[in-house]
Order: C-alpha cells, then sequence, then structure tokens
C-alpha cells in the first residue's frame, strides 16, 4: 500500500503568507526611496554652502580659503572646469572628463563623479568661478576639499585643489 503526503494549507493561510511577501516587499522599495532623498538632499546642500561661500568670496576684496563639503556616500571626485578647458594631466582626470562630456551637459561647469550618486544633481552652473584647467578633488570620507582664492584685482573666484 503506498501513501502519498499531502499538505493541505488553507485559503487563509496562503492569503496571509502573500500579504506578508508584499508588506516586506512594500517596506524594502520606500527604504530605497529614503535613502536616495536623502542622496539627493547631501547634493543639493553640498551645492547651496559651495555657492554661498563662492559668493562671500565674491563680493570680498581679497580671500583665500578651504571650502569644506559633505558629499553623498559613493562619491569619488567633485569637478570643475568646463569642457572648452583641458583637463589637468593626470589619468584619472582624463578620464572622468571623457565620461562626463558624454554627458553632454556643456553649459555646467561644476560635476559630481559618479553622476549616478548624485540624484538628477551632478552637473551644475557655479557662478562667479573661474579655473585655469578641468580638474577633480578627491572625495576622502565624504568631505570633498576645495580652494576658494581672489586677489583684489580678480572679478571671479578661482578655484583649486588645496
Amino acid at each position: 500500500m503506498k501513501r502519498k503526503g499531502q499538505i493541505q494549507i488553507s485559503f487563509g493561510m496562503i492569503f496571509s503568507i502573500i500579504i506578508v511577501i508584499a508588506t516586506v516587499a512594500i517596506g524594502f522599495y520606500v527604504i530605497n526611496y529614503f535613502l536616495n532623498l536623502s542622496s539627493c538632499t547631501k547634493t543639493s546642500l553640498f551645492w547651496n554652502s559651495l555657492t554661498d561661500e563662492v559668493d562671500k568670496a565674491w563680493n570680498s576684496d581679497i580671500t583665500q580659503t578651504i571650502f569644506k563639503g559633505n558629499v553623498p556616500s559613493g562619491v569619488e571626485y567633485v569637478c570643475f572646469g568646463n569642457f572648452s578647458l583641458t583637463p589637468e594631466n593626470n589619468i584619472a582626470t582624463r578620464k572622468i572628463f571623457s565620461e562626463l562630456k558624454d554627458y553632454g551637459e556643456n553649459g555646467k561647469n561644476s560635476f559630481i563623479y559618479p553622476p549616478k550618486k548624485a540624484c538628477e544633481l551632478a552637473f551644475y552652473d557655479l557662478k562667479h568661478t573661474h579655473s585655469d584647467n578641468f580638474f577633480c578633488v578627491p572625495v576622502k570620507s565624504g568631505v570633498a576639499d576645495i580652494k576658494l582664492s581672489k586677489t583684489s584685482t580678480a572679478t571671479l573666484v578661482t578655484l583649486s585643489k588645496p
């Protein structure tokens, strides 16, 4: 005589399992959404803080200061200059320059690399600034250090590596 195993699960039990799975999936989606929102907010705060510091330097006669700005996790570099400038002479900057140039954001002069880590705010037009070449500042522990300087005869703030 053969015996066959039979699993009997009521409709209520199956429905409960489906509800638990749906709840967990929605929970993961909501957590991911808020983490991405945090990244966008942090990028926006970085650009606003940098703009404020540049405006202060631009309005002063002489300045030389180091701006320390927090960027979202995963950001490796903050770059400055437009695509008509020559990138500084190192392999990493040349690679970043060519990748950012492919995005076609020609009207911007400030960039976060990699762009995917900064939401839609990876490309920014920073007013009242000047740089001699396209350069990138490495991000260390979530902080980018940027040197802002202006002489009494200059009309724009010069950005450079510290």
